[in-house]
């Protein structure tokens, strides 16, 4: 036995290389508390989800320039989508990649928007975050075009009106962005600003992540009371990164990789999937058929997009689109920027800053509203008073509302009793109940005559039943909480046993190991066999992710 212990594998590995040959336990990677590794732990690591996106879409567009060709750029994605052994899943993982990474971007900032992590010391922080939210974006934008298809000529199209628009840099910005006029220096300008801006977010990745180290992620409300600044001061109890903060981002690696080849698989199987969020390209814009597809820009431009259509906008003749997208994207851009200046008290509460958080509700609401909008009917134009009926209405229920809430945030009557949160349990349930009956009216209204009136009845009875949704479950939540507060017994949760752990980890693997071998053979050029082999990998991904995270209970009971 002694002899197996001295000459065994890892001892021999440790002999040679040291117990930590890659050096990890020397990284300057700051240590958290245990609650941010637990559950409902995970809205502290927003930022690693979009990270781990990010490094997928640089391992997928890497290999897919290998074969892009400026120069014939419909050609070679099609080429792609069919020589190419697993292009197909190369070529749609790296399109809804961006999606998933954009839609993390907004969760992310619009969470630390409400949390108050644009305040002291985090303002630079914040800045560089909503300078990442545009250049992500702008990424998404050259990549979504650079297909060639006749959906990537209109975004580009509407792209170079609105930079042509400006006054006096117009047309040469246009020229940088979108070349001199041809097809080829149209799409080297795409590829290019495409690489370009892909490696600016990765700066500004490396830059972000220095500075949430320097100031330490954001410590829970209880921890700082609502009170800025929220700093999180390492404690002795807290387990060092490794290799507890690593296995738990290698687990969210293959999380994130896992969801985002499943569901695109998923949907590569699918026999038709609306033109919006088709991972395949659409036509060439030469074909008879492109007259037939609607014309669209990508989804997450969909509501500067619908406003364009707006005849409030008009007025400003050919400055019309560049007006909207002003008053649309550049003035909330602005705001966002502007925000640590603009509310730099010490209150982290969300009711403690109620204008701020009534923006911040209302800014969701038009987003959802326009972009639904503009999906459903693009290059309608909108009269004035249906603008009207369809903005003003949120503006002044959600504004109007949270003052209110505000003032009796601030007068102290959201002060935790036993019969206030049995009192709003039942009153948050009956108002569910309600609007999801009047939802579903609403709705039914809007698909019968989409028209602003039934739009902004939709999304109002929306609004209120998933702000009556988040009530009910916060007021259950709390009212569980505060019955084991006070109750004398304090359950202890029952950690998983190293047996268990070994035997649900094993058939875990054995089950991979059955997908593995069920997909390995498939036709790596054939686009439904690659879809069956994309389900196949992602469930192979998560339960990867499963395992660890059956190791993490067991091994650091977390």
């Amino acid at each position: 036995m002694a002899d197996k212990k001295k000459y065994g594998l890892s001892s021999i590995l440790k002999s040679e290389l040291g117990d930590d040959p890659l050096r990890i336990n020397e990284l300057p990677v700051r240590r958290v508390p245990d609650y941010m590794r637990k559950k409902g732990g995970i809205w502290y690591w927003t930022g690693a989800l979009i990270t781990m996106a990010f490094l997928y879409q640089v391992i997928t567009g890497l290999i897919l320039l290998l074969y892009y060709n400026a120069g014939n750029p419909y050609v070679s994605t099609e080429f792609m989508l069919t020589n190419i052994p697993y292009g197909a899943l190369f070529l749609t993982t790296h399109l809804y990649g961006a999606y998933a990474m954009i839609v993390l971007v907004y969760v992310h900032m619009f969470r630390n928007y409400f949390y108050g992590s644009y305040k002291k010391p985090r303002q630079i922080q914040w800045i560089l975050g909503v300078i990442l939210l545009a250049t992500t974006i702008g990424v998404g934008y050259f990549g979504y075009s650079m297909t060639g298809d006749v959906l990537a000529i209109d975004a580009t199209d509407v792209g170079r009106g609105i930079a042509a628009a400006l006054p006096v840099i117009g047309n040469p910005l246009a020229s940088i962005f979108f070349g001199g006029g041809t097809t080829v220096s149209l799409f080297e300008k795409m590829l290019g600003w495409h690489v370009i801006l892909a490696a600016v977010v990765g700066g500004l990745f490396g830059l972000h992540f220095y500075l949430a180290e320097t100031n330490s992620m954001a410590p829970s409300h209880k921890e700082s009371n609502y009170k800025a600044p929220a700093i999180d001061e390492e404690k002795p109890s807290y387990k060092q990164w490794n290799p507890y903060n690593m296995v738990f981002m290698i687990q969210l690696a293959l999380f994130t990789f896992g969801a985002i080849i499943l569901i695109t698989s998923i949907i590569d199987a699918l026999p038709s999937v609306p033109t919006l969020f088709d991972p395949y390209p659409q036509v060439a814009p030469s074909s008879p058929l492109a007259a037939y597809v609607p014309t669209y820009p990508p989804w997450f431009l969909l509501f500067v997009y619908k406003a364009v259509d707006f005849e409030m906008f008009l007025p400003f003749g050919e400055f019309s689109a560049l007006a909207a997208t002003v008053v649309f994207a550049v003035i909330p851009l602005l705001y966002f920027l502007g925000l640590p200046f603009i509310d730099s008290n010490n209150d982290l509460h969300p009711l403690g800053r109620p204008i701020i958080t009534a923006f911040g509700i209302l800014g969701i609401i038009y987003m959802a509203i326009l972009s639904l909008w503009g999906a459903l009917s693009p290059g309608t134009q909108i009269p004035v008073y249906e603008t009207a009926v369809v903005l003003i209405p949120p503006f002044i229920v959600v504004v109007g509302g949270m003052l209110l809430i505000g003032r009796l945030y601030k007068k102290g009557k959201f002060e935790v009793s036993s019969n206030k949160l049995i009192g709003s349990s039942i009153l948050f349930l009956l108002l569910l109940m309600f609007t999801m009956y009047s939802l579903t009216q609403n709705f039914s209204s809007f698909l019968s005559t989409p028209n602003g009136l039934n739009l902004a009845a939709t999304f109002f009875s929306g609004g209120v039943t998933v702000f009556a949704a988040v009530g009910t479950m916060k007021s259950a939540q709390a009212t569980s909480k505060y019955e084991s507060t006070n109750s004398k017994k304090k359950s202890n949760p029952v950690p998983l046993s190293i047996n268990s752990a070994i035997v649900i980890s094993a058939i875990l693997a054995v089950v991979a190991v059955g997908i593995m071998y069920a997909i390995w053979g498939l036709d790596p050029v054939d686009i439904v066999a690659e879809a069956t082999f994309g389900i196949g990998l992602g469930v192979i991904l998560i339960i990867g992710g499963v395992i660890l995270r059956v190791y993490r209970m067991a091994v650091y009971n977390e």
